[in-house]
């Protein structure tokens, strides 16, 4: 059988690679083939509206719900949950639609992703927000305005993230959300399947094993039943912080002592593909409430923003819950779930801890081994993140504004006081905010550990560019994923200009 040809074959029909199939597919004289691994569910309740976004998270009808490796001094139970769908993990979030700071983006640029600072970036962001019809919370329940007035107390102002603005405070979230239903990048690019235009060719359900490369130039991919899909101008890899590493080394691409472990031919040493990997980890506060929280899209309403260690920026995100802490499975069943309650989960805004993405063999169908690391950055920085978050979490929690919310604290307990007593509890109750990001990092040409450039070109191919999450240099410091669909807008834009 001959194989199809396209100009362009994107791998992965994500929070990015939707994005950037539609962008490209508005030239009408390209090709272009989406090729992605889970279904469309275009129609399917549980995958559209908000509500039921817990409800997604380990089901592997809808996740690939990686396990991680054993951690030396994190929760190893932990599983980082990747959406097995069109549109990824904005058709599985929580749909907290942050645009990244403008101080996290110039140092993009200052790391060597020349063009991606706050200048470069602001116009793609500008555009995907209208897209996906973010908007703040419009639901002010009575315990949310109690957490704003507490925040004021302690002298953190009322803050819009809308405009990036995190200058030290409490935010109404934004959401990618419409009348309760998730505005992912499948709803706000791709539906209706049925209305996709005539040079967008979409394959849902469909592997990939390996990316074809043939004296230095990527042309195409091969499927996990051997087809083979040919791409004239490039292939570009979109499958995420998790998959998009995997499947270059898979391919050859990687670094080559790695690969040989597993009989992998080298096409091009790269020792950074899968490398760097960094993510948020939280750990929760819970109280019991004295009273009903009142209604909320979501009961999750509220982000904030403080400076724990960094007395120059903020260091520090947490997310409030109108209930007790959102995970039930181990170790989280061992906390008390008192009815009424509300938590404060505070995460490390910008990680110093480094892991890694690894092949566990050769076969594609076999899940990698994400080691992400936690907690073993030498000055113990993400541990202290998080034992001032709790230590902040309680002091807003005596303010006059939630005093009377508050029945008593039941994790970590009053009882837990010490940084070593608090840090313990940090660890043990880790849990990932699921923003993998990093493993094939963006860099100068002299950056040993750039896996593409400030192009997206995987570097010393031809053909072949990455655009995700796993590009970005450093992680942002708030949740991410509307920053991966403004790489995908990006991307489509470097592209097009290259072909002009």
């Amino acid at each position: 059988m001959n194989p199809e040809h396209f100009d362009y074959v994107i791998v992965g029909g994500g929070s990015a690679g939707a994005v950037l199939a539609r962008r490209l597919s508005e030239d009408p004289s390209l090709s272009i083939c989406l090729i992605e691994g889970g279904p469309a569910y275009e129609n399917d309740p549980k995958v559209l509206l908000l509500k039921e976004s817990l409800a997604l998270v380990g089901d592997e009808t809808y996740d690939y719900d990686y396990p991680i490796a054993e951690q030396s001094r994190g929760n190893s139970k932990l599983r980082i949950s990747r959406a097995k769908m069109l549109g990824g993990c904005s058709s599985h979030n929580d749909s907290w639609a942050l645009r990244a700071p403008d101080e996290d983006m110039d140092r993009w640029a200052a790391l060597g992703a020349t063009g991606w600072d706050a200048s470069g970036t602001a116009a793609h962001f500008d555009r995907v927000f209208q897209e996906m019809r973010v908007h703040s919370v419009t639901r002010e329940a009575e315990l949310s305005n109690a957490w704003i007035n507490a925040a004021n107390e302690l002298g953190l102002s009322t803050i819009d993230n809308t405009a990036g603005d995190y200058s030290g405070g409490i935010s109404w979230v934004s959401l990618n959300e419409d009348d309760g239903v998730r505005v992912s990048t499948a709803v706000a690019y791709l539906y209706p399947l049925s209305e996709l235009p005539a040079n967008l060719t979409l394959k849902l359900e469909t592997l990939i094993r390996k990316i074809i490369v043939e004296d230095g130039q990527a042309t195409g991919v091969r499927t996990d039943d051997g087809t083979v899909i040919r791409a004239d101008r490039e292939v570009i890899v979109c499958a995420g912080a998790i998959d998009s590493p995997k499947l270059l080394m898979l391919s050859g691409i990687g670094p080559a002592g790695h690969l040989a472990e597993h009989g992998i031919d080298v096409v091009r040493d790269l020792p950074g593909v899968g490398s760097n990997l960094q993510d948020h980890i939280e750990t929760p506060v819970v109280w019991e409430s004295a009273k009903e929280a009142g209604k909320s899209i979501n009961g999750l309403d509220l982000g904030v923003y403080a400076s724990v260690i960094d007395p120059e920026s903020f260091d520090m995100q947490a997310t409030i819950g109108h209930f007790s802490y959102w995970l039930w499975a181990e170790p989280f069943d061992e906390l008390p779930r008192p009815d009424p309650a509300f938590c404060f989960a505070p995460n490390t805004a910008r990680p110093a801890s480094r892991g890694t993405v690894r092949l566990a063999s050769d076969n594609a169908a076999d899940k990698p081994v994400v080691d992400p690391a936690y907690f073993t950055d030498p000055g113990n920085h993400d541990e202290k993140i998080l034992v001032e978050g709790i230590r902040l979490a309680r002091r807003l929690a005596e303010t006059d504004a939630l005093k009377d919310w508050v029945v008593r604290e039941v994790s970590p307990g009053p009882e837990l006081r010490s940084d070593a007593e608090l840090g313990a509890y940090a660890r043990r109750y880790s849990n990932t905010v699921y923003h993998p990001s990093c493993t094939c990092k963006m860099g100068a040409a002299d950056d040993p550990e750039a896996v593409v450039d400030p192009q997206l070109r995987v570097c010393g191919l031809k053909g072949l560019r990455v655009a995700d999450a796993s590009v970005f240099p450093e992680l942002v410091r708030v949740n991410p994923n509307m920053t991966a669909v403004m790489v995908g807008s990006k991307a489509a834009e470097l592209i097009l200009k290259g072909d002009a």
